[in-house]
């Protein structure tokens, strides 16, 4: 779900839905302290790759 938004976003920048974006994409459930915190993190690489080219 969250690699379908980041891409819907990106494809709106470019103006193009022929690209697709790298992503690496987890959940984290505690934060530095241990208590409960759900969250995602997100590593997206820069730009986006165009499959025509």
């Amino acid at each position: 779900m969250a690699k379908a938004c980041l891409s819907k976003l990106i494809q709106a920048h470019f103006k193009s839905d022929a690209c697709e974006i790298a992503a690496i994409i987890f959940i984290h459930t505690h934060s530095c302290n241990g208590n409960y915190n759900p969250h995602l993190q997100v590593i997206l690489a820069e730009g986006a790759f165009f499959l025509s080219n």
